[in-house]
């Protein structure tokens, strides 16, 4: 079983060094993968929040909501803006 799966990684690495594009997706996905780990972990480990009360909580939420709106209406203000440019 060990001999199995030991082939099948080499295989895939052979298939990596090989052909570029399934190296480049590979990597990609890695690489990102590796981002939402590390942030997943900082994330975890600083204990960011704990301190706020309810009403600390509260104020936070409200001004996450603020800020989605305000880019939301930025980005339909770009949109109206560089669509028009482009027609």
């Amino acid at each position: 079983m060990v001999i199995i799966l030991f082939l099948l990684i080499v295989a895939a690495g052979a298939i990596l060094i090989i052909f570029p594009a399934p190296r480049e997706k590979t990597l990609e996905y890695l690489k990102g993968a590796s981002d939402r780990l590390l942030l997943w972990i900082l994330w975890k480990t600083s204990g960011f929040g704990r301190e706020l009360t309810r009403d600390g909580q509260k104020e936070q939420g409200l001004w996450r909501e603020q800020r989605l709106r305000n880019l939301a209406g930025l980005a339909i203000r770009s949109k109206q803006r560089f669509g028009e440019e482009q027609k």
